[in-house]
């Protein structure tokens, strides 16, 4: 069953980074809902999956960007962030700045959100991380959307 899970994602993930066309589809149909709740499943293997399918819909137009941040995909990157993979971590990152720029573009108030969550916890974690990559895009974000 999450075998299936894992590789429908890895289609979706595809798909999620084609044309915005696409990405407008798995949002209309309500598919990003589902891969959401798979991005907090036990299995790392379909979480991660998951995971890509979200970053790709959040890397694409501002409505979408919206869309997926209002049926959760800030809150299920943010969880992502306490993965060990640093590749991972680093693109997480770079999902959520994507996410904060579209908030401070639209007037959007997700950077609150993130102060909700703790996140700046976790990024100040981060920007001390032992990868270079991981430590710079946190470092990043947090100037960019946490200081003053």
């Amino acid at each position: 069953h999450q075998l299936v899970q894992k590789e429908a994602c890895y289609v979706l993930t595809n798909i999620a980074g084609g044309t915005d066309e696409q990405t407008n589809e798995l949002l209309k149909k309500g598919i990003l809902n589902r891969v959401i709740e798979l991005a907090y499943s036990s299995n790392r293997g379909l979480r991660k999956e998951a995971i890509w399918v979200i970053a790709n819909v959040v890397s694409s137009l501002d409505e979408h960007v919206i869309s997926a941040v209002e049926s959760g995909a800030l809150e299920a990157l943010y969880n992502f962030l306490s993965d060990g993979d640093a590749k991972v971590v680093a693109f997480v990152l770079q999902s959520i700045e994507n996410i904060l720029e579209v908030g401070t573009e639209t007037g959007k108030t997700y950077a609150q959100k993130v102060v909700n969550m703790d996140g700046l916890e976790a990024l100040e974690r981060l920007a001390s991380s032992q990868n270079t990559t991981v430590q710079q895009r946190a470092n990043e974000v947090l100037k960019r959307f946490f200081t003053k």
